[in-house]
């Protein structure tokens, strides 16, 4: 596959979430550095980049951080944007322990997203005998992608249908979602969010949103086909890496 078609493929991706798109981004930006055309390619790939939704506010961090270095030196600033981010899970991880002991507990996890893997992993390698409920997140079904990876990193994890929520809510004993923007009032995440985040209220557990600073925005700009907002407050809580 050429790397016009690699690019292509991660603007149209509608499975994963913002962290691991940039993680492809980078990757695909990388394997580029030798080419003749270098900065030529660069730029198409970062026009076509820009067609992803705007509410995938790390994707755009990351264009807007680099595009304008686009030259000589892009492959150096490249690696410095990767160095500052890549591991942001470990800190988000470490936040989230301070606010609960997770030994032996249930969380449920909703949709897909590289940084909730990551977070988990880390989580699971810190406390014993976590427990792992993911839905199979309608529309769209990509929560059986995220459950697969997370079984294939040694958690215990069990899919769960959307519309047995209800039934295994008293169950739970904290949801962990993801997110692709946040301002100080709101979160917006997968369509969903605001139900599992009503049912956790109706048994009185908590909802940790679990993402990086760079998701801040001033002002909340998603597709309401694919997102939803749901509103911080109550039991549900922030936490990033700062």
């Amino acid at each position: 596959m050429s790397f016009e078609e690699k690019i292509k493929q991660i603007a149209g991706d509608r499975q994963h979430g913002s962290s691991v798109l940039v993680d492809h981004i980078c990757q695909e930006l990388a394997a580029l550095e030798q080419d003749s055309d270098y900065e030529k390619r660069l730029k198409w790939a970062f026009r076509e980049l820009r067609k992803i939704d705007d509410s995938m506010a790390v994707v755009h961090h990351l264009l807007d951080s680099l595009e304008p270095c686009i030259g000589p030196d892009f492959p150096d600033e490249l690696k410095a944007y990767e160095s500052r981010w890549n591991n942001i899970h470990r800190d988000i991880a470490r936040r989230l322990l301070e606010k609960q002991d997770f030994t032996g507990q249930t969380v449920l996890m909703h949709s897909h997203s590289g940084m909730l893997i990551g977070i988990a992993a880390e989580v699971s390698a810190k406390v014993e005998g976590l427990n792992v409920w993911q839905t199979r997140s309608e529309p769209g079904g990509e929560g059986e992608s995220q459950y697969q990876e997370l079984r294939s990193r040694g958690i215990n994890a069990q899919l769960i249908e959307d519309d047995r929520l209800p039934d295994i809510v008293s169950r739970l004993d904290a949801a962990w979602l993801g997110v692709d923007q946040f301002s100080d009032e709101f979160f917006v995440n997968k369509v969903g969010s605001r139900r599992i985040v009503e049912l956790m209220q109706s048994v009185e557990k908590p909802v940790f949103v679990l993402g990086d600073s760079r998701k801040k925005v001033s002002e909340l700009d998603f597709s309401e086909e694919i997102f939803e907002k749901v509103p911080f407050g109550g039991n549900v809580h922030l936490v990033t890496e700062g």
